[in-house]
């Protein structure tokens, strides 16, 4: 079967237009995904770094700059007599710079784990070590999930989903903005106008014969079915499912107080897990730049603050 160049055209013109759509909720997604987590010890450039290639990669490379690590000063030392208080100049200056690369696989184990890598220099920055690297020895790898999957794979399938609702509600809310067209035989048009009028004067009874309701019948019947409220709780149900996935919490405030105690314990724990994919996982790789490269990183989740339902008031109405 051969492919028209119209059909083509037609398939790019409708992927244009989803494009917007998709692009929105790919960066409100990206940015809550940004905003999930913080690592006071590495730089802003660094973390967002960091998150980006867990989104676009799902893992990226630390290793120490050679020559970079420094032991305190003498006039540090001086400064500071007792050792135990020896407060440096930079948080982790005795471990050196840390830097955050892509990077290429050589060689794996038999259980499939990355054992020699190669680093990407994707701006041509001379510092990074062009030589292969032992993993574990030379450098760590951190990734954002137990699957080692980039975070955009995990999401893409409901963002597609979600863009593919949009596109709906949008279909069907063009189809309201429509006009009523109305079309009749001429004998029965100024009775149709009548009762069309009457109709949206707001008249509680009209009164039609036999040949009005025949005329009048197809155009009471040509509306359309009204659906975009559901279409906007569907998609909500989407998003939601994509939250929890995410480790986010996602239930609202007017849903909470309408779970009964066991399913919203249920919909927490299940939250939890899915965020603890990601925290455990990321933990453990920042546990091995700390055992391998001597630079510690703290990982501090960001929890949204959730609002307790109003009690008192309810009571108060109760007593009232």
């Amino acid at each position: 079967m051969k492919i028209r160049y119209k059909d083509m055209k037609s398939l790019l013109d409708d992927e244009n237009k989803s494009m917007p759509i998709r692009t929105l909720y790919e960066n409100k997604y990206f940015s809550l995904w940004l905003n999930s987590r913080h690592f006071p010890e590495l730089t802003r450039d660094q973390e967002r770094f960091l998150m980006k290639e867990l989104w676009v990669k799902g893992s990226v490379c630390a290793f120490i700059v050679p020559g970079t690590k420094q032991e305190p000063s003498l006039v540090v030392m001086q400064e500071n007599k007792n050792e135990s208080t020896l407060i440096l100049e930079n948080k982790n200056q005795e471990s050196g710079v840390l830097a955050l690369v892509p990077y290429a696989t050589s060689q794996w184990n038999i259980f499939d784990q990355p054992t020699i890598v190669t680093f990407i220099s994707k701006r041509g920055a001379s510092f990074i070590p062009t030589n292969p690297q032992i993993v574990n020895k030379d450098c760590v790898i951190i990734f954002a999930h137990p699957s080692h999957k980039p975070i955009y794979s995990l999401v893409s399938w409901y963002i597609e989903r979600i863009t593919d609702i949009e596109q709906t509600i949008k279909i069907n809310l063009f189809a309201h903005k429509l006009p009523r067209l109305v079309i009749v035989d001429p004998q029965d048009e100024n009775r149709v106008k009548e009762i069309m009028d009457a109709i949206e004067e707001g008249k509680t009874k009209i009164f039609l014969t036999a040949t009005d309701w025949q005329a009048i019948k197809n155009v009471l019947d040509g509306g359309g079915t009204y659906i975009i409220d559901k279409l906007h709780q569907y998609k909500q149900n989407v998003e939601n499912e994509l939250l929890t996935m995410l480790g986010i919490n996602n239930t609202p405030h007017e849903k909470a107080e309408r779970l009964i105690t066991d399913e919203a314990n249920s919909n927490n724990q299940l939250i939890e897990q899915y965020g603890d994919c990601f925290k455990d996982e990321i933990q453990r790789c920042l546990d091995d730049v700390k055992e391998v490269l001597g630079f510690s990183i703290t990982q501090k989740i960001k929890e949204p603050k959730q609002e307790e339902p109003m009690k008192e008031e309810k009571e108060d109405d109760a007593q009232d």
